[in-house]
């Protein structure tokens, strides 16, 4: 294996452990904060000054983390696509064709699940709406 290809598979799998770790404390604090939401209706952090502060921190550590593992995952695949003993263009045009199927499928997944849940919390919300209605003299 080339120096080239070992660097991007270290690299990558380097990154990945870091995201994970910031993954890890984020789902950390989170428990936490439910914890002490539970017990004393505090939904701050240590440090923060408010429940926005709070969460607009963790939503960022969590931006951070899947960055860092996203970006990670792709140098250890151009290390293992690199260092194939097949046919350098033919596994990186497998490996692009393979991220692009799954990266539709994944945006077709979203798309319809949004759809869903959106038609369910409308159908929720007209239902109370209607039993608001309804209970009134």
């Amino acid at each position: 294996m080339s120096f080239v290809t070992e660097a991007f598979l270290v690299s990558g799998v380097a990154l990945d452990l870091v995201g994970a770790t910031v993954l890890s404390h984020a789902h950390n604090v989170e428990s936490t904060l439910e914890l002490r939401e539970e017990i004393s209706g505090d939904e701050r952090a240590l440090g923060e000054k408010d429940a926005i502060a709070t969460h607009a921190r963790l939503l960022s550590e969590k931006r951070v983390g899947f960055l860092l593992l996203a970006i990670g995952l792709a140098l250890y695949l151009a290390g293992l696509v690199l260092g194939t003993s097949e046919s350098f263009v033919g596994m990186a045009g497998f490996a692009v064709g393979v991220l692009a199927l799954s990266l539709g499928a994944a945006a077709l997944w979203i798309k319809v699940g949004t759809r869903r849940v959106t038609r369910q919390t409308h159908e929720a919300a007209r239902s109370e709406g209607a039993e608001g209605i309804s209970d009134r003299p």
